[in-house]
């Protein structure tokens, strides 16, 4: 009988470039931590999952510093950040950067989650459920209060920042 050949699983750099293909929204995902901290990561793993009830999810990585804050938080808040926040994408998704005092000043402290100032889409979701998958803890949410300013949005492609300016194609 012949063995049965061993699964070696995917190329994760071609994976990787495939999955860059999408381009996908920037967001800052923020919570408190038990003592009323803040943490802050930029994410581009968010979407919608359903309008009744309204029903949000993103993924955190299971190796992230911030996963414990994350996964015991009741509450997160989603900020879509527009076209101008690409400094601030970049300073939320750097480890180090991110848990840096100073990043307080760049948030809205009051209510349940912090609110990232100037974003396009906002909010706030009370945690429905996690459900760890593969490398990656899924976080949903239910939509508990939002809002919406006008701007173009940032987006991820490619392995590159990009504008979103809502034009239609010709």
């Amino acid at each position: 009988m012949a063995a049965s050949p061993v699964a070696t699983g995917p190329d994760t750099a071609a994976l990787r470039h495939v999955f860059g293909q999408y381009p996908t929204g920037v967001a800052v995902a923020t919570a408190r931590d038990v003592e009323g901290r803040v943490v802050a990561m930029t994410i581009n793993s968010f979407t919608s999952l359903s309008l009744d009830p309204p029903l949000v999810a993103w993924s955190i990585g299971a190796r992230s510093a911030d996963l414990p804050v994350f996964a015991a938080a009741r509450w997160f808040g989603i900020n879509v950040l527009s076209a101008a926040q690409e400094a601030l994408a970049r300073r939320f998704a750097d480890p180090l950067l991110r848990r840096d005092a100073a990043n307080v000043a760049l948030l809205d402290l009051s209510g349940e989650a912090p609110r990232v100032p100037d974003a396009v889409g906002w909010l706030l979701c009370a945690v429905d459920r996690t459900v760890a998958l593969g490398d990656h803890l899924l976080i949903v949410g239910r939509v508990e209060h939002f809002d919406a300013a006008p701007g173009e949005a940032l987006a991820y492609h490619r392995g590159r920042y990009a504008r979103i300016d809502g034009r239609a194609t010709p």
